[in-house]
């Protein structure tokens, strides 16, 4: 089993809501890569159970950020997402492990996932 820190940002499907994200929309997850992406999810509705209460499991998608273009802080992608703008992200189904998005532990200083809520 590998254990990987996951930096997961709630990114807003209202885009008005989003010029309120900042660094405390982040939340940091411990997995291990042998877990399924569901997993993943359970662990994120446990972490805020108000904000996914009404929201269901098909409208709970989890994407891989895979492209930050190199130099990007956590800073400028979440300034990027509060601008509408989009990274190169993959969706993330339920059955998939997440060994098959991180089969190396990720950078620790880029938003690695994102959430839409």
């Amino acid at each position: 089993d590998t254990i990987i820190t996951l930096n997961c940002l709630l990114l807003p499907r209202d885009t008005t809501l989003r010029s309120n994200l900042s660094e405390g929309s982040i939340t940091t997850l411990k997995i291990s890569t042998d877990e399924t992406v569901d997993q993943l999810r359970i662990m994120i509705r446990e972490r805020w159970p108000s904000l996914f209460e009404k929201i269901p499991p098909a409208e709970f998608l989890l994407w891989k950020i895979n492209d930050t273009r190199g130099n990007t802080s956590i800073e400028s992608q979440i300034d990027e997402y509060a601008r509408g703008e989009r990274q190169n992200e993959i969706g993330m189904p339920p059955y998939e492990l997440i060994s098959n998005y991180f089969p190396q532990r990720p950078p620790n200083d880029r938003i690695n996932i994102y959430v839409f809520i």
